[in-house]
């Protein structure tokens, strides 16, 4: 059966922003106004039937207003009362859910406030020396990714700004990707006087790419693949060529603190080097043809497997979707590196990830992939497909880092991936049940659980000992 929509709060807020009365929209629906107070109070679903008149009778997307966002207002709720100032409360889910389904717009209220308070109490830390380090909200990597999260991963102008330069670079040979690294470095050479040189890894040392304003050089070092190169090169060119657009929407998020507005600037530019690499329409195009096979997506492409997982989060253009994908980098002790949030998967801000996810196990089975049919407490189901990517090269004597990555959908949409087939019958069969994070997780009977979840006593029982480190109340 299809899972119901309850998006209430949304047709809510929406009718009291349009100024309207239930009367007034009732009306505008063919409904009745104490159907129309039904449906705001989530004591009936909308209907697909219903959310398409909703449509054709206001200037709404669809899309984003039938997603329900609750579960990620739920996880974000959760973490607030596993902070020590509020765990004593013991807030159980099922208040939770009462509080996110009734008041939505109290409960943002009241996470805004949480935040606005702990970014004080983490700056007052700091200043008396207690080594909070600035705490999440005051993290520039944190501002950043939610400023992600809020714009679904997509940015027009950057999307615009890659297709004229891409053309510009390759003119009518835009499916030569074979032919991109030579392209750009005639095209910088001629119309920036730029010369791009590959310098030896023992001159480099640890940095990847140096742009000597100076000299007029951009360096790229020997370490790097050829797709590395082609992705530092626009990297940096999108730097260089691209400043006025990304000042642009620094300004538009506010961004005035000079780490994350610097940080930004450069995500907009990785992202501007993976939009020319792979051009919106004819990537997505290709990904639909190829069911998703991310190795021929790289090699049609010529771009890395890290590189056509992370392009695949970002086809979220309103008139041409693709996929809500989200992905995830981690490293071999389960810290984030990379993270984008779609499709109704959530990350817990604080803590590592479920130690039940594939992802996890990748770093057994380095370079294969895994694929994973997952459940969420809440009855979230997911495929995902996981894998280690090559490690970068390091000086003799060090260890360069390595990391697994992965990939994920809602599992509808597993029928659209080549990998999915093996899952045919996915709907009956067994799902592993995975969490967002230990604090946030409800499943009680967790072995690999490494913290105890927001509103449960931990017992200790000398006399005693169970699998896994707690036993929880029920």
């Amino acid at each position: 059966m299809q899972e119901k929509i309850l998006v209430g709060h949304k047709l809510r807020r929406f009718r009291q922003s349009a100024g309207m009365s239930q009367t007034a929209m009732a009306e505008a629906l063919d409904i009745s106004p104490s159907y129309l107070n039904l449906l705001e109070h989530n004591q009936r679903p909308l209907t697909v039937s219903l959310l398409l008149r909703l449509g054709n009778s206001f200037d709404i997307d669809l899309k984003s207003f039938a997603e329900d966002d609750s579960p990620a207002l739920m996880a974000d709720l959760a973490e607030v009362f596993a902070d020590p100032l509020l765990s004593a409360e013991r807030v159980s889910r099922r208040e939770l859910q009462d509080l996110v389904a009734a008041a939505p717009t109290a409960a943002r209220g009241m996470l805004s406030l949480f935040q606005a308070y702990r970014k004080v109490r983490d700056e007052l830390e700091v200043a008396a020396g207690h080594g909070r380090d600035g705490g999440d909200l005051n993290n520039p990597v944190e501002h950043v990714r939610t400023i992600l999260q809020q714009e679904n991963n997509y940015f027009v102008e950057i999307e615009e700004s890659a297709e004229t330069f891409r053309h510009d670079v390759l003119g009518g040979h835009q499916d030569r990707s074979d032919a991109l690294l030579e392209a750009l470095i005639a095209h910088t050479a001629e119309e920036r006087g730029l010369r791009v040189r590959v310098i030896p890894a023992s001159v480099m040392g640890r940095q990847l790419r140096r742009y000597d304003h100076h000299r007029r050089e951009i360096l790229l070092s020997e370490a790097l693949r050829r797709p590395q190169r082609v992705f530092h090169l626009l990297v940096q060119l999108g730097l260089i060529g691209q400043a006025d657009v990304m000042d642009e929407l620094c300004d538009r998020q506010g961004l005035d603190e000079d780490g994350a507005r610097s940080l930004f600037r450069t995500t907009l530019a990785g992202y501007f080097a993976a939009a020319v690499m792979m051009p919106y329409d004819a990537f997505l195009t290709s990904a639909k043809e190829l069911r998703h096979d991310l190795d021929l997506l790289g090699r049609r492409f010529g771009a890395s497997f890290e590189q056509v997982c992370h392009r695949l989060t970002s086809l979220n253009a309103p008139s041409n979707r693709g996929i809500p994908f989200f992905f995830i980098r981690v490293d071999d002790a389960g810290n984030i590196s990379k993270r984008l949030a779609a499709g109704g998967m959530q990350f817990a801000r604080n803590g590592g990830t479920c130690p039940r996810w594939d992802i996890h196990k990748a770093f057994r089975t380095p370079d294969r992939m895994r694929f994973q049919a997952a459940e969420l407490p809440n009855g979230q189901k997911f495929f995902t497909i996981a894998r280690t990517v090559p490690r970068l090269w390091a000086p003799p004597g060090e260890e360069a880092p390595e990391f697994a990555v992965a990939l994920g959908c809602e599992i509808h949409h597993a029928r659209d991936l080549i990998y999915a087939d093996e899952f045919e019958d996915m709907k009956r069969r067994q799902h592993d049940p995975i969490g967002i994070g230990c604090t946030v997780c409800e499943r009680m009977d967790c072995t690999q659980r490494a913290h105890p979840p927001v509103g449960h006593e931990v017992r200790f029982d000398g006399h005693s000992r169970r699998l896994g480190l707690y036993d929880l109340d029920a």
